[in-house]
């Protein structure tokens, strides 16, 4: 689905950083953007040529998060759009939890209503980002250093269990949290 732009939207855009991701933002926001090869077609329709790998950093810049619509389809979001797509962005970083929790998970501790998770380096602020996206109703919140996730939990039993099925994602034992 192609955005319609109207004769505003045809005026010089500036070839500078700001200006790209201003346009990326508008250009996200009028259309479900399925993929970085999506959006490079469509910035080029506005004169704008990068590479992917510039397109990817904007996109990590602008805290973009990929969503799937019900048929599955991939597309791109911010995180302004979350009052629209909450459930999508929750069911999303639900599914992701047991893939993230399979390759970063290195140990898990729950004490009182605290959880202290271990990643390798560099791995804790992708957890931690999915762990709050998915909006866990034990999960208060998540503090995330490089390789460690403080998780404040609900109540010292929503603790534990969260430990528990962290564990069990990370072993395949089950493929989602309830």
């Amino acid at each position: 689905m192609r955005p319609e732009y109207t004769e505003r939207d045809a005026v010089d855009t500036p070839n500078t950083k700001a200006a790209r991701q201003a346009l990326i933002v508008q250009v996200i926001s009028q259309c479900k953007v399925r993929s970085q090869a999506h959006l490079l077609e469509l910035l080029a329709e506005h004169g704008i040529s990068v590479t992917q790998a510039t397109i990817s950093r904007d996109l990590y810049e602008l805290h973009a998060t990929k969503l799937r619509m019900a048929n599955g389809v991939p597309y791109y979001a911010f995180p302004q759009m979350q009052s629209t797509d909450a459930q999508a962005i929750k069911n999303t970083a639900i599914g992701a939890l047991a893939t993230w929790s399979a390759d970063l998970l290195v140990s898990s501790v729950a004490k009182d209503n605290f959880l202290v998770l271990r990643t390798p380096a560099g791995g804790a602020q992708l957890f931690a980002s999915t762990i709050d996206n998915a909006r866990l109703d034990e999960v208060l919140g998540c503090v995330a250093g490089d390789d460690t996730i403080l998780v404040i939990c609900a109540s010292d039993e929503a603790a534990a269990t969260l430990n528990t099925s962290l564990l069990r994602l990370a072993m395949g034992e089950i493929d989602a949290i309830d």
